[in-house]
């Protein structure tokens, strides 16, 4: 029988914010399911809904996005400063690595979900990411920037400037034991076998259960793994290869900021799935002037005001018309 191993790792929780946490997974971990092969090719998960991702101002305003093509764009301004909320609108915990322009918050290395530790954000609980963390009580601030000046640029992986990405994974629940089904009473006088105790079917029940139990061993503690240098979405690897084929008319990056103070603590979590995340979210931003360069309609339309013609009391006074009601005309067969 197959045994189902589990990596429990340890991560950061946030001290300011209810539910903010960070945690690394170790890789090559076996699961009950189909293994992983880095040879077929990656199918990205369904968007979901189980988490959302915004963009606001330090002050909590939010910063305008647009939906264009399926993709979903975000407009900055050169010198603001930005910070990443992630909603969590599911009823357990969940982990959330994160990208800016390719490169990890946590760590700065090039995008690996599966070696990288991500927020832990707890039910129905949101947590602000203010930059790249520095320490357990430091980020660099978040701030557009021109691609040069931008953080990936500047470490060697300018070609993925502009988009942020989020890959979610679920929290890893052990196998529950089922609660025993009650026997009901029956009368004494019922006749022909109204209600003994089955100490077969009991002592079947039972062996059944012991062996479902021993299927879900607890987790086991594994060292978190080192990234590669690679790039931001999956190849199979967990690396970010694929971009976008607007991304090279970017005109805006993410620039390694000033430190403001923000402080996290680690925990524990262990991933329901440690090869592949639940769900991927994208998010690409640019000035307006590189948006409206892509296509994105950032502009509102404009609608002319509808100026209906002056009515007339008489439209045909100025012709003769029959008296009496005319015949139709001939039929055609």
């Amino acid at each position: 029988m197959r045994r189902i191993v589990k990596t429990t790792t340890l991560g950061l929780f946030s001290t300011l914010l209810l539910g903010a946490a960070m945690l690394a997974c170790s890789p090559g971990v076996a699961e009950a399911h189909t293994p992983w092969n880095n040879t077929e090719r990656y199918r990205a998960p369904m968007p979901a809904q189980d988490l959302s991702l915004t963009l606001e101002s330090p002050g909590g305003g939010s910063v305008q996005t647009y939906w264009h093509d399926g993709s979903l764009y975000a407009a900055g301004n050169n010198g603001g400063r930005y910070n990443i909320r992630l909603q969590n609108n599911t009823g357990e915990r969940v982990e959330a690595v994160v990208t800016v322009d390719g490169r990890d918050v946590v760590s700065g290395e090039l995008g690996n979900y599966k070696r990288q530790r991500g927020y832990v954000i707890e039910a129905y609980g949101s947590v602000v990411i203010e930059g790249f963390r520095q320490s357990l009580d430091q980020v660099a601030a978040f701030r557009f920037t021109d691609i040069g000046n931008s953080y990936s640029a500047r470490r060697g992986s300018g070609q993925h400037v502009g988009v942020i990405g989020v890959a979610v994974f679920k929290e890893w629940q052990p196998r529950r034991r089922p609660a025993p089904t009650p026997i009901a009473t029956r009368p004494y006088y019922e006749p022909y076998g109204g209600g003994g105790y089955d100490y077969r079917n009991e002592a079947s029940k039972s062996a059944g259960e012991a062996a479902a139990d021993a299927s879900s061993p607890p987790p086991a503690s594994a060292p978190m793994g080192a990234g590669k240098a690679r790039t931001a979405y999956d190849d199979g690897d967990g690396y970010a290869e694929r971009e976008s084929p607007r991304a090279r008319s970017n005109r805006l990056g993410t620039e390694y900021g000033e430190s403001t103070y923000s402080s996290v603590r680690e925990v524990s979590f262990t991933r329901k799935h440690t090869r592949r995340p639940d769900s991927l979210i994208t998010m690409y931003y640019d000035s307006i002037e590189g948006l409206r360069a892509r296509g994105v309609p950032v502009d509102p339309v404009y609608y002319p005001p509808y100026n209906p013609p002056t009515p007339q009391p008489f439209p045909a006074d100025g012709e003769r018309h029959n008296q009496y009601a005319p015949p139709p005309p001939v039929r055609r067969y």
